[in-house]
């Protein structure tokens, strides 16, 4: 298994540069094409009611002329790094609400890299949670300052035994095949350890037929918050990455995530990979 074809979101600045830095990296580690997206968004524009269309029309134009630029300097910086890199790449930039377009774009790719607690987001640059919820692509989370890449570092997976975590777990076979080594954590109530001592020998059985020497682990669930627990249980085994199920539900036309993926998305300075 491997990522032939991969697809991260860039705009303008620093964290975006870092973003598409480590996209790169990926590229390289799998021989896989990476494709730049940015969608430029009209954000809707404040005026008067009682102001006359015309000078509504002029804002409009404003606007898009402002989407269209942001666009450009987006394909610029992209551009710059991955032929700095030598990575196999490719772009794509439009004008429209930047989770929706990307949610269309992972149709084409095997993984989509996207920033986490990224300030622009949702008018300016891909919201996570919608992206996850509507992708159908598992999707690596980045942290605002990057620490570590996901490659060829220690690995984290928190398992839970849902759809989301078998999804997760095949999704990352790749990156854990890389990994200098991976620990199954699982995090149990109080009272269910024979039921969880099986899952995870199943855990640890399938990853071993994928050539993935897995350290499993298991936890009582205390007063620590579930989604703590896995971050410390990361940071103390100086891991580069977490693979986790991405759990949430809709709400109208919002997505909205569940505690303990939240929990790592606005807390977490490592790379996430996530699936729903």
């Amino acid at each position: 298994m491997t990522y032939a074809s991969l697809l991260v979101a860039v705009e303008e600045g620093a964290e975006s540069d870092s973003r598409v830095e480590l996209a790169c990296d990926l590229a390289l580690a799998f021989n896989a094409h990476l494709t730049g997206l940015c969608a430029g968004s009209i954000a809707p524009p404040l005026y008067d009611p009682l102001a006359a269309g015309a000078m509504v029309g002029e804002l409009l134009t404003l606007y898009r002329d402002m989407a269209e630029a942001d666009v450009e300097r987006a394909q610029a910086a992209f551009t710059g790094i991955v032929h700095a890199r030598e990575v196999k790449a490719s772009w794509r930039g439009e004008i429209g609400f930047p989770g929706e377009v990307c949610a269309r774009a992972a149709r084409a790719a095997d993984l989509v890299i996207l920033g986490g607690r990224n300030s622009r987001a949702p008018y300016h640059a891909p919201d996570v949670a919608e992206v996850l919820m509507g992708c159908g692509r598992p999707v690596l989370v980045t942290p605002p300052t990057r620490v570590r890449s996901p490659v060829g570092e220690h690995a984290l997976v928190a398992w839970k035994d849902t759809r989301e975590s078998r999804l997760t777990l095949t999704a990352a076979i790749p990156l854990l095949q890389r990994a200098q080594g991976v620990t199954v954590l699982a995090i149990r109530p109080d009272g269910e350890s024979g039921a969880t001592d099986a899952e995870m020998a199943d855990i640890v059985q399938y990853l071993a037929r994928h050539e993935i020497a897995a350290e499993p682990v298991t936890t009582l669930r205390g007063q620590t918050p579930a989604g703590r627990q896995i971050l410390d249980e990361a940071l103390a085994r100086n891991a580069g990455l977490i693979v986790a199920g991405g759990y949430g539900h809709a709400r109208l036309r919002e997505w909205a995530l569940g505690g303990v993926t939240q929990t790592l998305l606005t807390e977490s300075t490592l790379c996430l990979l996530l699936a729903h």
